[in-house]
């Protein structure tokens, strides 16, 4: 017992060591995975001075892109939310035949690699594609375009959305839905006045504990 007491401090020690230095790793990897490249890409774009990267920035093509980029995420962060919402509710709230394979469907863009999810979309949407022939004859495009863009951007990050939003409306359970059903609350009624504040609530005191 004497023994035990006097290698505590000792085994406490190594164990501090131990997750410093497993934190100290995951730090230099993060650094040369995340911020080594990000550095390198402000070195670049700074290499020739401010006044050549301000120049860059007023040319019509850099001009076209940002507002590209503006627009898909415009379009892609309210679809996201509208579509992850109705999946995580309709998840964690009812019962179903092909709840599994809709769950495995979320976490599909998870499993595949982003030229397949391209690639799939060439045969959908290309000119010799599934739908090609007929969005060719009603002057419709979709690939190398925004709408493209936006389908793109939809698929790969979906899941996120979804993934957060489904523990969260889980740790809620059913109580509240059932008791406002039982009075009388329809559907729509039912998400806006219970589920939805629910979810504001619940995330904002998560995000209150994390800080």
């Amino acid at each position: 017992d004497h023994r035990d007491l006097h290698s505590f401090p000792t085994r406490r020690s190594s164990d501090l060591w131990l997750r410093v230095g497993f934190i100290v790793l995951a730090l230099v990897l993060m650094a040369a995975l995340v911020l080594l490249p990000l550095l390198v890409v402000l070195v670049e774009a700074l290499a020739q001075g401010w006044q050549a990267y301000v120049a860059a920035i007023d040319e019509p093509d850099t001009r076209s892109a940002i507002a590209l980029t503006l627009t898909v995420a415009a379009i892609a962060v309210p679809l996201n939310a509208v579509f992850g919402l109705a999946t995580a509710w309709a998840v964690t709230k009812f019962e179903f035949r092909g709840k599994r394979l809709l769950l495995a469907l979320i976490d599909l863009p998870f499993a595949i690699s982003p030229v397949v999810a391209g690639l799939v979309l060439v045969l959908l949407f290309g000119a010799h594609g599934w739908l090609g022939a007929w969005l060719q004859a009603h002057d419709i495009q979709i690939l190398f375009a925004t709408p493209g863009i936006v389908l793109a951007t939809l698929f790969v990050t979906f899941p996120f959305v979804a993934r957060e939003l489904i523990p969260l409306m889980a740790s809620q359970g059913r109580d509240e839905e059932e008791a406002a059903a039982s009075l009388g609350a329809g559907g729509l009624r039912l998400f806006w006045r219970v589920t939805l504040p629910n979810i504001d609530r619940k995330s904002t005191r998560l995000n209150s504990s994390h800080l």
